[in-house]
């Protein structure tokens, strides 16, 4: 689908109804064109009958981190969201636990995601690394006059999001390593309650964002003290959006409901980006890691439909059909509007460093750099289908650079048992006015707290909390005016297994 946006009106209008919604006149009955909005702007293993076969321990984690990568895949097609914008940071649980103070630790499957530098630095041999973040977001909003009015609250639907990882690397030389992974480094999903009756709905009642990188890297440890590494990255992404569309009925004189619009991608879109990094060791047990991770443009051809509400008056329904390619039509056939649209993912660049304490205590600092401001606008273009030309839709989302600080410690409580915990200021990219039901975004505050174990088979646990706090977000100047005050609060809760051979 093509991302979730906003529907522009002239400033002057309070009305609910987006100035691309359709209107209807007393007098000759006239119709303005009707635009949807766009987007801004996620394994059970049965051994079989019992047979004289022997399984080693690499085999068995062969077969389950194929199963992961298949099952990775499938994942793509579920929502998933957190970071500031749409990112998503949590791409390890040991990670996560420090609070995403990687950069300059990066010592496990995961570096592929904080610095493939830090490849060149894991434990000899065949090594894999798998497991999931789960997402669970509450979010609220309450209303703002003129529109909808502070007396009016809404919540989003209960949801569940489970981006996984999959992380593989394996030696080439005693000092390159190579490795093969997908993270999902990008998701959006909102959808509010009660959604044929929500205020919001004209502008959006579901929107998905879905983007999962699979990265082949090596690293090379050129000498004791430096390290780089880096290499391709197959983007794949789709995009999904859901609304309705507004008529003013001059006969009750009322907004009342003539459409609900879906629209989505065809498939999903691939694109090719990179990431690199460099990791310097200048004395022991002081490290210094930096990496980038390359922007790129997905774009998307889809399809629209309109399915038609009746208004219980002919003329309108006939003449909200004579302008909207609406679904069924007069002979009953389903009519899909060709669609195009494109999303600008940002770079980003990842800094820090990180100090061992007597080989039992590692503190680390970091910060991120995401170039939002190439997510500027989102332009829908609708082929004409029937006859019926629906105009171009141009989407402003006018994002801004931003920053993440984090901080992070490790220590080793004994030789089988490690504590994480960690500390992280989010800033949101989204100015004030593009704050909407889409995307309610705000600055965050997370708090982190994760440990390691050995289980069985030489398997390695990592679990990790966080609680985010959104700071409350007040609107009184989004785009579309739908104003209000968001308060959004998220568990993550991660577990990753790490094993090598």
């Amino acid at each position: 689908m093509l991302r979730p946006g906003e529907i522009t009106r002239p400033a002057a209008s309070f009305s609910p109804i987006p100035a691309n919604s359709l209107t209807a006149g007393p007098a000759g009955k006239t119709i303005d064109p009707v635009l949807p909005a766009a987007s801004r702007a996620p394994s059970s293993r049965g051994d079989g009958p019992l047979q004289e076969v022997r399984v080693t321990k690499r085999d068995r984690w062969v077969r389950f981190a194929a199963a992961l990568l298949v099952g990775a895949v499938t994942a793509a097609t579920a929502g998933r969201v957190e970071a500031a914008g749409f990112s998503i940071f949590e791409q390890g649980s040991r990670a996560t636990g420090m609070g995403g103070a990687f950069v300059a630790v990066a010592n496990d499957g995961s570096a592929m995601f904080y610095n493939p530098a830090g490849l060149a630095k894991q434990a000899k041999g065949f090594n894999v690394m798998t497991g999931m973040t789960l997402i669970i977001p509450d979010a609220e909003m309450t209303g703002l006059a003129p529109y909808p009015g502070p007396s009016y609250s809404a919540s989003q639907e209960p949801m569940v999001f489970f981006p996984p990882n999959l992380y593989v690397t394996m030696p080439l030389s005693e000092c390159v390593v190579l490795g093969l992974g997908t993270w999902f480094p990008y998701g959006l999903t909102t959808a509010w309650e009660n959604q044929d009756q929500w205020a919001g709905r004209y502008i959006s009642q579901r929107g998905e964002l879905r983007n999962f990188t699979v990265g082949l890297q090596a690293a090379w440890q050129i000498a004791d003290w430096i390290g780089i590494g880096g290499g391709p990255e197959l983007r794949i992404t789709d995009v999904k959006l859901q609304r309705n569309v507004p008529l003013f009925n001059p006969y009750t004189n009322r907004v009342v409901d003539v459409a609900h619009t879906d629209i989505q991608s065809e498939g999903m879109e691939y694109d090719i980006g990179y990431g690199v990094g460099i990791m310097l060791t200048p004395v022991e047990g002081l490290n210094i890691g930096a990496s980038y991770h390359s922007r790129h443009e997905a774009d998307y051809t889809g399809r629209a439909y309109f399915y038609q509400f009746s208004t219980g008056y002919a003329d309108l329904d006939a003449l909200v059909a004579s302008r909207i390619p609406v679904s069924p039509n007069a002979s009953g056939a389903f009519v899909p509007v060709p669609v195009k649209t494109a999303i600008q993912y940002p770079a980003m660049t990842q800094l820090g460093a990180s100090y061992t304490f007597a080989e039992k205590f590692t503190l680390s600092f970091a910060a991120n750099y995401t170039e939002w401001d190439y997510f500027k606008e989102t332009v829908l273009a609708f082929e004409k289908t029937n006859g019926i030309q629906v105009p171009t839709n141009v989407i402003a989302h006018d994002y801004e650079n931003a920053w993440a600080f984090r901080v992070g410690g490790l220590l080793k409580v004994s030789d089988h048992f490690d504590l994480q915990l960690g500390w992280v200021y989010d800033q949101t990219p989204q100015p004030d006015k593009s704050v909407g039901p889409l995307l309610p975004d705000a600055n965050r505050t997370g708090y982190t707290i994760g440990f390691s174990m050995p289980l069985f088979w030489g398997i390695k646990a990592d679990l990790s909390y966080m609680a985010l706090f959104f700071h409350e977000r007040t609107t009184t100047t989004n785009k579309d005016n739908f104003n209000g005050t968001y308060d959004t609060f998220a568990h993550l809760i991660g577990g990753n297994l790490r094993a090598s051979f």
